[in-house]
């Protein structure tokens, strides 16, 4: 399976072990030009989640959940405002979770970092 499919493969895992979790997916690969792709948003209760889903086939190259770095931490940032711009969400709190999935096992970070909205 190449890579590509490998991902599709762990947004589909990653979602229905949220969805185990009691969460309610709202929507998938939800894309916004020139400012990037939320991989899954949830509702986890009265909290909307921006979830980042990360695949690795090795751990030879770094933890998935490490590939979360600053510059990917921004362009969710962006596509999280463009989010809530466009779908006009207003007075809901939310939160960026990372789901990492390597060889079946998913680990689930939720507050794994934080955005900030002036």
């Amino acid at each position: 399976m190449d890579n590509g499919a490998e991902g599709l493969k762990a947004e589909y895992l990653a979602a229905e072990y949220l969805k185990e979790k009691g969460y309610v997916i709202v929507e998938k690969n939800a894309s916004f030009p020139r400012r990037g792709e939320i991989d899954i948003v949830a509702r986890d209760g009265d909290v909307l989640v921006f979830v980042e889903v990360k695949y690795r086939s090795t751990r030879e190259m770094g933890d998935a959940a490490e590939a979360v770095d600053h510059a990917k931490r921004r362009k969710l940032l962006r596509a999280a405002e463009a989010y809530i711009a466009t779908r006009a969400v207003t007075d809901t709190d939310i939160r960026f979770d990372i789901v990492a999935v390597r060889d079946g096992i998913i680990e689930h970070i939720p507050n794994a970092f934080y955005g900030y909205w002036n």
